[in-house]
């Protein structure tokens, strides 16, 4: 029981810390927030609260790292505008000595080349730059129905010819409640901050509280998921002089009441998901859906009618393999692509 009341304290802390501040601006090694998944992309880039085989999962939250994902590997890649990509690898193994599952990985962003110019504009050369962390986490459970679990990341930044080092560290919990087959995950994400800066100021990662629920239906192969994130940073709105906007209201909006901005900055932190298991077995073939409301306040542009935050994306599994792909629409302009392959190993081992 205390535990409860600490996570609950800590819960309440971490969502008051920020009542006053905002995302943008803030904050170092912000591709950490990438989805690290094609299936978390299609259902709404933040997942906290799913619970099965999923190696991926362990990175978003690493107390969902369990005995089912050892030996499974996987692969991302997420191809962005402008040449950008990024991904993540990751693989899980059992320590018998501990009799704890550990996860490793590593999360990448490349940014291409651009040109270098001096003053005048003239191009004298190129200049590139990536990003990566390097992942390790694990998980315990230490009651029946609760799990802990925490990663740490070693962070090394280059912009061109600057470079940054940094460590960061993600606590996490999950609590079951199996007789109405939902899944409740609380996760604190990069706590950490520069070990060496671009220059002589050091800043601190970006952090990110999230909150999540997952609810298997009980008399349909369906998984829905709503997850509440940044909740460190309860002022998500920005001042748009166009006016608000939206796939629903286009008009423009001169004075808006306080009803109006409060329910706006409360929908902002969530995301929704939803995950249809179809087959045996778990479901080897899989449609998902996701809607990201941040994503469709920040990205639609007026007075145009947009797309901008929803996902889609399907998953299917050939024997010991998956395959998963993800498309979420970014802006009027089009949308990212997101593909995942998985493998289970085990199979491997024992044959050898």
């Amino acid at each position: 029981m205390r535990i409860k009341y600490f996570v609950i304290i800590g819960f309440v802390f971490c969502f008051v810390n920020g009542l006053s501040a905002q995302v943008g601006g803030f904050g170092i090694f912000k591709f950490m927030n990438l989805s690290p998944s094609s299936r978390m992309t299609a259902l709404g880039d933040h997942v906290v609260s799913i619970y099965d085989d999923d190696v991926n999962m362990a990175l978003e939250n690493p107390s969902l790292l369990n005995k089912d994902m050892v030996n499974h590997l996987s692969l991302s890649h997420k191809f962005h505008f402008a040449g950008i990509k990024s991904g993540y690898a990751s693989y899980a193994f059992n320590v018998k000595k501990w009799n704890m599952p550990f996860h490793i990985g590593v999360q990448y962003i490349s940014y291409g080349e651009e040109d270098m110019t001096n003053l005048y504009g003239d191009k004298i050369g190129a200049v590139d730059g990536g990003e990566y962390a390097f992942v390790v986490g694990t998980s315990k459970e230490i009651f029946e129905r609760l799990r802990v679990g925490i990663n740490t990341k070693f962070i090394a930044s280059r912009l061109g010819s600057y470079n940054s080092y940094g460590l960061s560290l993600d606590l996490a919990s999950t609590y079951f409640i199996p007789n109405k087959n939902m899944t409740i995950g609380f996760v604190i994400r990069n706590i950490g901050a520069q070990l060496s800066s671009y220059s002589d100021s050091r800043e601190f990662a970006q952090s990110n509280v999230l909150l999540g629920v997952t609810k298997r239906l009980k008399h349909l192969p369906f998984r829905l998921i709503v997850t509440a994130h940044h909740l460190n940073r309860w002022n998500l709105l920005y001042d748009n002089p166009n006016g608000e906007n939206n796939i629903l209201t286009i008009s423009e909006t001169q004075e808006r009441s306080s009803f109006s901005l409060l329910s706006d900055n409360f929908f902002r932190h969530l995301s929704f998901g939803g995950e249809f298991l179809l087959g045996k077995n778990g479901g080897p073939f899989r449609l998902r859906f996701g809607y990201n409301v941040m994503r469709a306040k920040e990205m639609t542009v007026y007075p145009y009618r947009s797309f901008a935050g929803f996902s889609l994306g399907f998953g299917f599994k050939i024997k010991r393999f998956r395959i998963d792909y993800a498309y979420s629409i970014q802006h009027l302009i089009g949308g990212k692509s997101h593909i995942t392959l998985s493998a289970n190993l085990i199979k491997y081992k024992k044959r050898l």
